[in-house]
């Protein structure tokens, strides 16, 4: 892999129940290429992830300095509504508008809910059956891609990329992460993550 300086950081958000393995490979490749990441959370209390693993954030979501970030990264988790009704954290997701963001699995839904994704065909690990019952709207959910909708007709890709935001589900999690290389501008070889 070809090292190059990266002026500015990436963001991860992470929330209770937050799925880590879907992420794992993209922190992965952005410690490979030396790209800076910050851990954010709503605070500084450990999080524990849907795999029961305890991570202790580097910032608070009420730090954000937004001009060292180019970048956002959303993972999936266990059951992501308390931060989908969390609307400090949707304003923190908000201030990444027009920037580089990876969202998977379930967490597509914050985009949406944080206004990100109208109009944008999008990937999530959900049915779109479920979210009706949620509150949301055929016309919110019609350019999205659910779970059982990549089961019975996959993406070839593997994930959606609307312009600056690339979503996928959790069986997606290398092609995904490959996709977020490639956008922040790092390209790997597929077969490092073994594809």
């Amino acid at each position: 892999m070809e090292q190059k300086q990266f002026a500015k950081k990436t963001a991860v958000l992470i929330y209770n129940q937050f799925c880590n393995f879907e992420i794992a490979p993209a922190l992965e490749l952005l410690a490979m290429a030396q790209k800076p990441v910050t851990i954010f959370a709503r605070s500084l209390s450990p999080v524990k992830s849907e795999e029961g693993l305890t991570v202790i954030p580097d910032q608070s979501i009420d730090k954000l300095k937004l001009e060292e970030y180019d970048s956002l990264l959303l993972p999936g988790a266990m059951d992501i509504r308390e931060a989908i009704e969390d609307e400090e954290i949707l304003s923190f997701i908000r201030q990444f508008d027009g920037m580089s963001i990876g969202a998977i699995s379930i967490a597509p839904l914050l985009l949406l809910k944080a206004g990100m994704l109208n109009g944008k065909p999008f990937m999530a690990g959900v049915n779109a059956e479920d979210l009706f019952e949620e509150g949301y709207t055929e016309e919110e959910l019609s350019l999205m891609k659910g779970w059982e909708d990549n089961l019975k007709d996959p993406v070839p890709e593997g994930y959606i990329r609307s312009g600056n935001i690339v979503t996928s589900i959790s069986r997606n999690f290398v092609r995904w992460t490959l996709a977020v290389g490639e956008m922040l501008g790092i390209s790997v070889s597929p077969g490092i993550f073994g594809l």
